[in-house]
């Protein structure tokens, strides 16, 4: 996902940097998006047709405002007259992402990101599993400070964040 690199990006301008190991409620809201917007509000608010519009794109994901909305509006004066509320609200979560980017490591794919509760939810079934190998680990604590998603590898190795950070 380009706004996942994006993310990537801002967390290495130096800024003081968080854990978010407090913060693990927050992993949730994923779930909760990927059902709501992106399996419910489709199927049961639709069109004449049946189609359902794609909400989470729509009303959440800052990715087309960063590649998309601002670009264009840049460019075209008419297109900078037409942005309205919805442009004015996805561009504050286009910033508030910024800013969290900045202290956290992907806040965005982290909490919000439906795709990563799938690929979360997949980890479970898996074929490719990581494995710790016992007798090589020392428990020394390096794999848990290496982890950028705050994760204890050693004791979870095949933590749902963990595998939404390596796919992605």
């Amino acid at each position: 996902c380009p706004f996942g690199w994006f993310q990537e990006l801002l967390h290495k301008i130096p800024f003081k940097k968080f854990s978010t190991k407090k913060l693990k409620p927050l992993r949730y809201i994923k779930y909760g998006v990927l059902l709501i917007f992106v399996i419910l509000l489709p199927l049961l608010v639709t069109n004449s047709l049946g189609m359902g519009n794609p909400f989470f794109c729509k009303y959440l994901c800052p990715q087309g405002v960063l590649e998309g909305a601002i670009p264009l509006s840049i460019a075209n004066a008419s297109i900078r007259a037409a942005l309205g509320k919805l442009f004015t609200w996805k561009f504050g979560i286009l910033i508030t992402f910024v800013i969290l980017s900045l202290m956290f490591y992907r806040p965005f794919c982290k909490w919000i990101c439906p795709l990563g509760a799938i690929y979360a939810l997949c980890n479970k079934v898996s074929f490719l599993q990581m494995k710790v190998d016992e007798d090589k680990c020392v428990s020394c604590g390096k794999c848990e400070r290496a982890c950028k998603m705050d994760v204890d590898v050693t004791k979870h190795p095949n933590h749902t964040d963990v595998f939404a950070v390596a796919c992605v």
